[in-house]
């Protein structure tokens, strides 16, 4: 047998990675894909599983269906790293490695806050979303309070794209008067790294929605009578969601791969880590800005992400050179705002100061997500 090209992790980053190695890769290398769970979730359809408009097995996959393409899949846990001898430690047994994508995401911490496991519904869990549709569906009156708390975290529209979803939700409901809509957030404003325009067309969005939007607030926990607790006062709420707090895996955590601030670090471009042969991508990697903020851990990043660090690997173990970077930047990317509604969005993170445009709402950037939703979960599986 050849030598071994290991994937751990089966999102976007895991998945894009493995589809682009099986077309380039050179003959003679064996390619493994390694995941917990049997199956890939489409997570940035979530916000519209929420209101109702996906079902839940229309955003999964199973990951085994990648077999097809000739790797080798395997359900099972990681534990640890022994980067010395190029192992990988899972609840299966030990897995060697010749070269290593590192791809396992974020883990999410939903009792990061006292009582936010208790009294708050998770958008970012399959299962929890699911519940929380339920949920929407009884709620006719009263506050509906979405939270961040902390940064970074997955998916940077996420918390706006959902709380426009829900403000048309219950207005083709007739029941818009009837609910208030609050999100909360710890930056000072909106898409904190972009330009402050940016985050001005954001607020405006929400304003002219009718959300209240609470930023530069922490959120302390939530009481059992439905109270958020903040720095500096209680938001009774009849209806709490929180995206919950994002770390690094517990497999990785005192790894020579994760760096003091507690992510793993990477050549910003290249998205080497500082250990021979082993590359990371996704959630699970940090990538400060010339500004200071995080790169935002989105799906399209971990994509471009994976399609680099693919093509130099293949380049590499072909004899050539890496001709491949990442540039920090994307387009054609949407942003719900409505059902059938959305703005497109640009971004070029590594300028400095960052470069973004918000588009004005229109159905074509609705229609350019769910085309891709639909490309996605049929041409890599």
């Amino acid at each position: 047998m050849g030598e071994t090209i290991l994937i751990l992790g089966g999102g976007t980053a895991g998945v894009a990675a493995a589809n682009v190695l099986a077309d380039v890769l050179p003959s003679g290398y064996q390619l493994v894909l390694v995941d917990r769970i049997p199956v890939h979730l489409f997570l940035a359809s979530l916000p519209l599983l929420i209101v109702g408009r996906r079902r839940p097995q229309q955003l999964t996959r199973a990951l085994s269906l990648l077999q097809g393409r000739g790797l080798r899949f395997i359900q099972t846990e990681v534990e640890g790293l022994d980067l010395p001898h190029r192992v990988a430690l899972t609840t299966a047994g030990s897995l060697s490695y010749d070269k290593l994508i590192v791809a396992l995401g974020a883990e999410r911490v939903e009792d990061h806050l006292p009582g936010q496991k208790e009294w708050a519904f998770n958008p970012f869990s399959w299962q929890e979303a699911q519940a929380l549709r339920e949920r929407l569906a009884r709620l006719r009156s009263g506050r509906l309070v979405l939270f961040i708390s902390s940064l970074p975290f997955t998916g940077e529209v996420a918390p706006y794209e959902i709380m426009l979803l829900l403000h048309d939700y219950y207005r083709r409901r007739g029941l818009r008067r009837q609910i208030e809509l609050v999100l909360i957030t710890p930056e000072e404003r909106p898409f904190s790294f972009a330009p402050p325009q940016i985050s001005k067309q954001t607020e405006e969005l929400l304003s002219d929605a009718g959300i209240r939007l609470l930023a530069g607030r922490s959120v302390q926990g939530i009481s059992k009578a439905g109270e958020v607790l903040l720095d500096g006062g209680r938001l009774p709420a009849d209806l709490v969601l929180a995206i919950p707090h994002h770390q690094v895996p517990a497999c990785l955590r005192g790894s020579p791969l994760v760096g003091a601030e507690g992510w793993v670090e990477v050549d910003p471009r290249s998205l080497e880590t500082r250990w021979p042969g082993v590359y990371a991508l996704g959630d699970v990697v940090g990538i400060k800005l010339p500004t200071g903020h995080w790169l935002p851990k989105v799906g399209f990043f971990a994509h471009y992400q994976a399609e680099v660090a693919a093509r130099n690997l293949a380049l590499l173990l072909s004899g050539k050179d890496a001709a491949f970077q990442f540039l920090g930047g994307a387009a054609g990317a949407s942003m719900l705002t409505a059902f059938r509604r959305g703005c497109f969005v640009s971004l070029n993170a590594y300028a400095n100061p960052p470069a973004m445009t918000v588009s004005r709402p229109n159905p074509f950037a609705y229609l350019l997500k769910t085309i891709f939703e639909k490309y996605w979960l049929t041409a890599w599986f």
